[in-house]
């Protein structure tokens, strides 16, 4: 990117009014000046092939509301950096999709070619269960040195990267507002280790507040960042399917984690499995997919043990620690459930008893008993 180009690229990418394909076609017409491009409105209409007049009118106004000289201003104050597409550093796969933005902001340090890269993504109302789930996937994907990419919404969004976080990975966040503009607010401390871990993405204007509309653009971000789309836990109507409509799209492998037929927070995921996802059970599921990839890394060796009481695993929250110590011999749900000591609701014991079977800790036994995988719970 030539540095006399920045300020008309950052004017053309602040119309909003321009969609990120319609900007590919005015870079194209004008051979990619950006500069050439600002100043050549009288042949804009022909560049854009735009043939709504109130619409185009609508362009013409954004630009003369821009200030290329201002906006470079803002830009260098911000301090973050700046790659536009074309760039030896504009990620390779995001480059093959559809519509490109042609500008990206971001802090951190963006993926290399060689880099897998997973997105995960779930509702914002999410259940124990798919809380569950989104901090085992994300730290255990993140330990083998996959990318976990999400959009840093509340929910299983936060969760995915909190739990890559603690796995010791990197994860990059994708926004729906301007880089510096965190959204939500809570989520300031997070967005500063995502800086550090990894890094936080946007195409959008500095300054732009998180408009609803923005996210479903944003969504295809996410997935033409990513070899693959992790789905955790997600309703059939939910936004997340979106998201995995953009993946099919551009050719990505779609996961999906199976959960309780009884819960409306899974049926969009179970449905995806069915419809031809692919079942994700643990996060090795995915990482055979990708073993062949030089940053991928080992599993650690696992060293035989005695199947005998030790030292519980870490990573268990107190709750399920109780759990499991209760299931050292058969116990049947129901007896589970009066349990004083455990205190849990059915539909949080199902939801815990599930994710603690999917990780092989937990066995189910004819007449709804329960009991623990001793050796697996146990190091």
């Amino acid at each position: 990117m030539i540095l006399e180009q920045i300020p008309y690229l950052l004017g053309i990418n602040s119309m909003t009014k321009l969609s990120p394909r319609k900007a590919r076609l005015l870079l194209d017409y004008f051979q990619q000046d950006a500069e050439a491009a600002w100043h050549g409105q009288e042949q804009w209409r022909e560049a854009l092939g735009e043939k709504n007049e109130k619409h185009f009118q609508e362009i013409l106004a954004q630009r003369q509301q821009a200030d290329p000289a201002e906006l470079y201003q803002n830009f260098l104050a911000c301090g973050c950096g700046l790659c536009a597409f074309g760039d030896p550093d504009y990620p390779e796969l995001l480059s093959h999709i559809y519509d490109p933005p042609i500008l990206l902001f971001y802090y951190g340090v963006l993926p290399e070619p060689e880099d897998v890269c997973v997105a995960m993504i779930g509702s914002r109302d999410f259940t124990a269960y798919g809380r569950q789930v989104a901090a085992i996937f994300s730290r255990d994907l993140a330990a083998r040195g996959i990318t976990v990419v999400s959009g840093m919404a509340r929910g299983i969004d936060s969760i995915c990267h909190e739990g890559a976080i603690r796995g010791g990975g990197r994860t990059l966040a994708v926004l729906g507002s301007g880089l510096d503009v965190v959204y939500p607010k809570g989520n300031s401390s997070l967005y500063q280790q995502i800086c550090q871990q990894g890094a936080v993405i946007s195409e959008f204007p500095l300054g732009m507040p998180a408009l609803r509309g923005n996210f479903p653009q944003r969504n295809r971000i996410i997935s033409g960042l990513c070899q693959a789309v992790l789905v955790v836990e997600a309703s059939e109507k939910s936004g997340t399917m979106l998201t995995v409509g953009y993946a099919l799209d551009q050719g990505r492998d779609v996961f999906a984690v199976p959960g309780p037929v009884t819960s409306m927070n899974s049926r969009g995921t179970n449905r995806l499995i069915r419809d031809g996802a692919k079942m994700a059970l643990s996060a090795e599921d995915i990482c055979l997919e990708y073993q062949e990839m030089p940053t991928l890394k080992p599993l650690p060796e696992k060293k035989e043990k005695a199947d005998k009481p030790g030292t519980m695993i870490p990573g268990l929250s107190p709750t399920e620690q109780k759990l499991l110590k209760k299931l050292l011999t058969p116990v049947q749900l129901d007896e589970l459930a009066l349990d004083p000591d455990l205190n849990l609701e059915v539909s949080a014991l199902t939801a815990l008893l599930t994710m603690l079977e999917i990780r092989g800790m937990v066995k189910q036994l004819p007449g709804k008993y329960y009991q623990a995988v001793v050796k697996n719970i146990y190091r």
